[in-house]
């Protein structure tokens, strides 16, 4: 085993962006994939039908490689992610079709002892394997949950995940129920809406989802993605926030709640009342204290409005006989197919369940969701307090999710190299767990993971820790009002090294500060003439 050895586990977005920066940093870096492809989520196996990013364009991507398309497909991501590979050299790293089954060591608390783990080939055969470190990056989102349902057994037509929905031929003729509110429920009734006999959308509640434009039709939505859009949000604990930005907050908290209440009232009013006209998608919660939130498909609106798609606020009580669902409210629908667009089972099976409580990888069932979730008692939500040599990646949920995951790569980087300074005890680190913990909790009512438009403060908080400028452009204009793009990410290695070597790293930034001086200079000019 060498000493710099890492496994990681996944080859999706977070598995290669992690494996490109700690190749870059002179690790040897092994990666498992159980499937064929690279992608993760973003490969044919695990992609539904018309799966389109909600992204906008040149932020789902890494810096090293531009892209710049808006709402991709599921194709062009995994295309996107293999030349990724292939450009970083990390595709004959890869070990695919190669299941972890296994991941231990006598102490978890020893960083000299290494992790052994133990694969299962697609031909059957085991092997074991050692190495120094380990990255476990196989996403929250790695395997589908299927609700049980009252009488399914008296059922004859199909239920399904939603991921197993693949082509358009499968639902010819059908009459379609989907179960759940979330992304995967509404891009799938866009399907359903298009394609199939009928379609009822069944869900318990309403979310937030984003028009492609905001402030009345005049703004693309991609602004949301600027430093200055954060503005509104109460400061997330721990993050660098300026004295100025948190004294604001604890001054005109009601100002802020205002600038918020006028961010829904826009998105109500663009998405209009051809959506919202029934009231079953009108969230009962503020903007503020989202669980969930995702961009509206394109068609959507217009083929409710066309009665394509029928939306039920409401549950399924039983399956009555072979193609009759009776709802909670007493209604009656028909259907040949069901889809559980029901999310998914996040949890580490090649974790023993006393290894994984050690970890602080704690199950639960949400309250606000049908599906089990794993709450990661982790530090920075990266690594086990007390177990050295292992971290998470990929598990923050926001909607920056690629770039987050590029700055905690280097974060990890840092940490196994020794160079990053952590608290001194591990109370301070559970004290930061829990700080976090509560305030998503409280905020979103969902497990620590979900950070969704805070997506800036963990990247300024692993920024901060390694100790590398938070300013990434060289104006405020661009800084405060520009689209925080990844290629802000570029030189982070370069940052990194300069300062591990003890190198001033010079950064030429003209702050508001020196805009008024020069006006003031202009000024004094002026008056001189």
């Amino acid at each position: 085993m060498e000493s710099k050895s890492v496994a990681i586990i996944g080859a999706g977005p977070s598995g290669l962006v992690a494996a490109n920066v700690l190749l870059k940093d002179g690790f040897n870096v092994t990666i498992f994939e159980r499937g064929r492809y690279i992608g993760g989520m973003w490969c044919e196996d695990n992609v539904y039908i018309n799966l389109h990013s909600q992204q906008f364009g040149g932020t789902i991507e890494f810096s090293d490689l531009f892209d710049g398309e808006e709402f991709a497909s599921w194709q062009h991501i995994h295309d996107y992610l293999k030349r990724y590979a292939d450009q970083c050299h990390l595709t004959e790293r890869i070990k695919f079709q190669t299941r972890v089954i296994e991941v231990k060591k006598k102490n978890l608390k020893d960083g000299n002892i290494p992790w052994q783990i133990k694969v299962e080939k697609f031909d059957g055969q085991y092997e074991i394997y050692e190495f120094g470190f380990l990255i476990v990056a196989t996403s929250l989102f790695n395997e589908p949950y299927m609700p049980y349902i009252r009488g399914q057994e008296k059922f004859t037509g199909t239920i399904i995940h939603g991921h197993s929905l693949k082509s358009h031929e499968q639902l010819i003729d059908k009459r379609v129920v989907i179960i759940g509110g979330g992304k995967c429920a509404v891009d799938l009734a866009s399907t359903c809406g298009s394609y199939a006999r009928s379609c009822h959308i069944i869900l318990r509640r309403a979310h937030w989802m984003l028009p492609h434009t905001m402030v009345g039709g005049l703004l693309p939505a991609r602004c949301i993605l600027t430093r200055l859009a954060q503005a509104p949000y109460q400061p997330f604990p721990g993050a660098p926030h300026s004295k100025l930005f948190q004294c604001l907050h604890r001054t005109l908290p009601r100002l802020f709640t205002f600038i918020t209440d006028k961010i829904a009232d826009d998105i109500i009013a663009i998405n209009g009342s051809d959506l919202y006209e029934d009231k079953v998608f009108l969230p009962n919660n503020s903007f503020r204290n989202v669980e969930n939130i995702y961009m509206i498909p394109q068609n959507f609106i217009r083929l409710k409005k066309q009665g394509r798609i029928i939306a039920k606020l409401d549950s399924i009580d039983e399956i009555i006989d072979s193609t009759t669902i009776r709802l909670k409210s007493g209604e009656h629908l028909q259907a040949d197919m069901i889809i559980c667009a029901t999310g998914f089972i996040n949890r580490f099976p090649f974790f023993s369940d006393t290894d994984a409580k050690t970890m602080g990888l704690l199950t639960t069932q949400t309250s606000t969701n049908s599906n089990i979730e794993t709450d990661l008692n982790l530090y920075r939500r990266i690594i086990p307090v007390g177990i050295p040599n292992v971290a998470f990646i990929g598990y923050v949920i926001c909607i920056a999710q690629w770039s987050v995951a590029e700055v905690a790569s280097h974060w990890v980087s840092e940490y196994f190299l020794g160079r990053l300074k952590l608290p001194i005890s591990e109370r301070e680190m559970y004290k930061e767990i829990d700080e976090t913990c509560t305030f998503i909790h409280k905020t979103f009512n969902r497990t620590g993971c979900y950070f969704f438009y805070y997506w800036l403060s963990p990247i300024e908080i692993y920024l901060s820790d390694m100790g590398l400028r938070l300013k990434r452009t060289h104006n405020w204009i661009t800084e405060y009002f520009g689209i925080y793009r990844p290629e802000r990410l570029k030189g982070l290695h370069e940052e990194r090294r300069a300062k591990a070597a003890g190198i001033i790293y010079h950064h030429w930034y003209f702050g508001f500060q020196h805009t008024i001086l020069v006006f003031l200079l202009l000024l004094f000019i002026i008056l001189l003439l």
